[in-house]
């Protein structure tokens, strides 16, 4: 049995009202029939989830599997503290939300970058090059050796620091790719798109880790029922649960065959306790793990530099293997950084180790502003365009840069935005050139009906 002091059960209390909250929200949101939208599934899967659904799990000794005892008896006073932190940004989040939905934006930018996207991708000359490209540097990958394991990518790059930049270049382009090839097949069934999603995932798998295959996925399911939204035999809440457990085995058991034990049986016994208090939404325990041997000097903006310059290898770059976010989190531990990739703090955990409190409420305000702005735009498609492959792409587009954002909370991923970046800069020269193309054959066929 557990007993708990008075101040540990306001705690509970405490996290019980905010519970309730978040349910509250997401029943107005599904009687709103707008249950799954850029913002709500970023509130899910970034906010309610890791930071506040699993703080009751954050005390149980079941997590010493994957901390240690130790660590595990020097975090538990920790969690409290970043909980109340966590409290802190949500609420500066939300602030940030209620300023973008009372703010008149002007998308123009956002639909000139949704129309080259869409121009770009529903092309399958385009697919297929952009599959090409992929394939090549897959071979290039192979020949160096990334692959003697066949889930041993990530394991690969982090003990050849060297060729990192390849790896890192090489499974975000291919997560972008996923999701581009979901989304065109969704627009039109083809063979030939399957061929790539089958593909790419199979290359995906390579780097063993569960967000390589499974973000892109997530993000699809999530924009097919926000599309779907007013049709309940599409947009079926119970399957969209269903959906997202299936997603949720998927994810232990390519944890487990990363490990070598290939056995779905077993997968499948241990996946409650490696959800609840494994390294899957560990967000918060780890915020507290890191906190509880942290020496209080702030960062002061180190791992968000090195982060935001990730463009650049370590190897060339030497600071950057000093400050980045998981060579911050590991040393602060004590565990060696050539074998462990670093821990997850959290969507305020950079912030807080960099400017404390303050960087907390700035960056939540500004990342709620910013979801937002997105979530209207994504939302004004789908209620006011009347062409499906507009609302398709367009919608997808907005989900992959709602990803994007999350990486400035949390830069050890802000490679991604780069990949991405890179990706919609190729597809808006060549929408451009097709409308200088478009623009100069009217003239030509003016200049001749003068003649």
């Amino acid at each position: 049995m557990i007993y708990l002091d008075f101040t540990q059960m306001l705690f509970f209390i405490l996290w019980g009202i905010v519970v309730i909250i978040f349910f509250l929200w997401f029943a107005y949101l599904y009687f709103k029939k707008e249950i799954i939208t850029v913002l709500s599934s970023t509130v899910l899967m970034k906010i309610f989830i890791p930071l506040v659904l699993m703080y009751p799990f954050a005390f149980s000794k079941k997590n010493i599997v994957s901390t240690g005892v130790n660590a595990y008896n020097q975090y538990l006073s920790e969690i409290n503290k970043v909980f109340i932190i966590s409290l802190i940004g949500i609420l500066f989040f939300s602030l940030g939300c209620y300023v973008a939905s009372k703010t008149k934006i002007n998308s123009k930018l956002f639909k000139e970058l949704s129309n080259a996207y869409c121009y770009t991708f529903s092309n399958k000359k385009n697919l297929t090059l952009y599959f090409g490209c992929l394939v090549l540097i897959f071979l290039f990958m192979f020949k160096l050796g990334f692959f003697q394991n066949y889930f041993g990518g990530r394991s690969f790059a982090m003990q050849n620091t060297s060729l990192r930049p390849i790896s890192n270049f090489f499974y975000s382009a291919g997560t972008v790719f996923l999701m581009i090839t979901l989304t065109r097949y969704y627009d039109e069934k083809s063979k030939l798109v399957l061929f790539y999603i089958i593909f790419s995932l199979a290359m995906a798998l390579t780097s063993g880790t569960r967000g390589a295959v499974l973000n892109s996925i997530m993000l699809f399911v999530f924009m097919y029922y926000n599309i779907n939204a007013k049709d309940p035999s599409r947009a079926n809440i119970f399957k969209l649960f269903a959906g997202g457990l299936v997603l949720l085995t998927a994810a232990m058991y390519l944890g487990d065959a990363r490990q070598q034990q290939y056995n779905l049986f077993v997968a499948l016994v241990h996946a409650g306790d490696k959800i609840l208090y494994g390294n899957n939404f560990s967000d918060l325990r780890d915020f507290a793990w890191v906190t509880a041997y942290w020496n209080n000097e702030l960062q002061y903006g180190k791992t968000i530099i090195s982060g935001y310059l990730s463009f650049i290898p370590s190897s060339l770059f030497p600071l950057r293997s000093q400050w980045g976010l998981g060579i911050f989190t590991v040393t602060t531990i004590g565990y060696d950084t050539s074998i462990h990739p670093g821990l997850r703090p959290g969507i305020f955990g950079e912030s807080y180790f960099n400017f404390g409190i303050i960087g907390v409420c700035l960056s939540s305000f500004l990342y709620g502003l910013v979801v937002n702005i997105v979530s209207k735009h994504v939302q004004e498609i789908i209620y006011n365009s009347f062409s499906k492959k507009e609302i398709i792409y367009k919608v997808s587009l907005g989900y992959l840069i709602s990803a994007a954002i999350s990486n400035f909370m949390i830069t050890a991923g802000f490679f991604n935005v780069y990949v991405l970046v890179i990706i919609i800069f190729v597809g808006i020269l060549k929408y451009m050139w097709r409308r200088k193309f478009n623009y100069k054959s009217k003239l030509r066929k003016k200049y001749r009906i003068i003649w």
